[in-house]
């Protein structure tokens, strides 16, 4: 399990990759920064869960015990709190629907002219500017659903059936799986 300290460490070994980037744009110093940002991701996210009670939440959920409103709020954070994280801070959401929308009257402007060589480059490029800015659209949304429906799902009374899904999926996230089943919340 990762700690603070050891999250610090991380920070100060991607900021120099962040460093090395800006002194030499290549492919390898930027793959070299992924890792550094996906191994940053993994250790916050070994040291959040290390500072939730997990033992007791999942005790409570295997014996479908009332959960006190601290408990519900450990199961929201280890649930969609990434995703609530992420909502809270992304600034960028109407930025991608602005380039997606002028990305699209491009192309909509290319369909009165003729597709010749030059303007079917065009629209290949207008069409990698919008792959591009459409996960992220989409992640955005998907994270906001993903937030919507746990909150929802969680208003009244967790009942057995509910109780026993919601500890698998906190099972598996303490075990290592940082991402919830599929078909959740």
């Amino acid at each position: 399990m990762a700690d603070v300290q050891q999250v610090n460490a991380n920070i100060t070994r991607m900021l120099d990759a962040v460093s090395r980037c800006e002194q030499s744009e290549g492919t390898d110093n930027y793959e070299v920064l992924i890792d550094r940002v996906e191994e940053l991701q993994d250790q916050a996210s070994e040291a959040f869960q290390s500072k939730l009670d997990i033992a007791s939440l999942l005790a409570k959920l295997k014996k479908n015990q009332p959960l006190t409103p601290s408990d519900l709020k450990t199961l929201e954070l280890l649930i969609v709190g990434d995703a609530e994280y992420y909502l809270k801070y992304e600034t960028q959401f109407d930025n991608w629907k602005s380039e997606l929308k002028r990305v699209m009257a491009e192309i909509d402007k290319l369909r009165s002219s003729p597709l010749d060589v030059d303007g079917l480059m065009h629209l290949q490029a207008l069409c990698r500017e919008a792959q591009r800015v459409l996960p992220e659209i989409f992640y955005y949304l998907d994270q906001k659903e993903r937030a919507s429906k746990f909150q929802a799902a969680t208003r009244g009374p967790i009942d057995a059936e509910a109780a026993k899904y919601l500890t698998e999926i906190v099972r598996k996230m303490a075990g290592g799986t940082h991402d919830p089943p599929s078909g959740s919340f």
